[in-house]
């Protein structure tokens, strides 16, 4: 068995279904897929191109990612009744959104949201010169609605304490774990190793809007310290990693948007990447 890592196929786009429906129906039989959100904002949109790649692998996991929780024509009360109805049909599609042990190796979801720099000090903010400080860019701001939160916090304590049970267990099985936001600051900027052996990154497409104050938050990670995976996968921000830090592999592999594909060919990727084999 192998476990593959895929985020952000951004199906909205006719590239991007085109690119998923070229994903092999038969070498991936015995694969489990890892898909890290951001698929699209239509249900049913999702509920297809999840059967579909349901078909072509073993089992198929997904996380929502701030995508999944537009809600453009307000059909929704809130982001959490939207959220709920798309793990129940994630359930009928027998799309895992659980923690599952297969062939001996414990995969785990988790949820999360990030953190601003004015809700948390976990925010993995970072000082941008060129930032517009209207902050207008950012389509969760109008597409994005939150109940009252009763736990004292925002959104993204909601769905860390959604995860507190999945953290608990009592046995020393490896574990590969996956979200869709950035659990830690220093995955947002390459290394000076990886500059130099993948060349040029993706421009800057929009200079004046500051990717970390909606990246992702610190509180993921220590979450994720104490489930103690070999790997995690994570997605949203649309740049590819494969990073080990401190005895944990941290993985990115994004298929973005068509433009980005265009402007820095070297960052699109052939196929869902192989994190795990057993």
């Amino acid at each position: 068995m192998r476990i593959l890592a895929l985020s952000d196929v951004h199906v909205d786009f006719a590239q991007n279904r085109d690119w998923l429906t070229r994903i092999s129906n038969v070498d991936h039989l015995q694969d489990v897929l890892l898909l890290a959100g951001d698929v699209t904002d239509k249900l049913d949109l999702l509920e297809r191109t999840l059967e579909g790649l349901r078909r072509k692998f073993a089992r198929l996991f997904f996380v929502p990612g701030n995508h999944e929780l537009w809600d453009r024509e307000r059909a929704y009360s809130d982001a959490i009744a939207k959220f709920e109805r798309i793990l129940e049909r994630c359930a009928a599609l027998d799309v895992c959104t659980e923690p599952r042990v297969l062939d001996g190796v414990r995969i785990v979801p988790l949820f999360s949201w990030y953190a601003r720099p004015e809700e948390s000090p976990d925010s993995l903010f970072l000082e941008k010169a060129s930032e517009d400080a209207s902050r207008t860019a950012w389509a969760d701001d109008y597409f994005v609605r939150w109940p009252e939160f009763g736990n004292g916090g925002g959104a993204a304590a909601h769905f860390l304490a959604r995860n507190e049970m999945r953290l608990q267990h009592d046995d020393d099985l490896p574990t590969v774990s996956f979200s869709h936001f950035l659990p830690r600051r220093d995955l947002m900027m390459r290394t000076a190793a990886e500059i130099e052996r993948e060349g040029p990154g993706i421009p800057d497409p929009n200079p004046h809007f500051n990717f970390s104050r909606v990246a992702g938050t610190y509180s993921l990670d220590r979450q994720i310290r104490r489930l103690r995976p070999a790997v995690h996968v994570y997605g949203h921000q649309h740049r590819n990693r494969w990073r080990e830090i401190d005895g944990v592999l941290y993985v990115s592999h994004c298929l973005g948007y068509p433009a980005e594909r265009q402007r820095a060919p070297s960052a699109g990727v052939r196929g869902p990447r192989v994190v795990w084999e057993t």
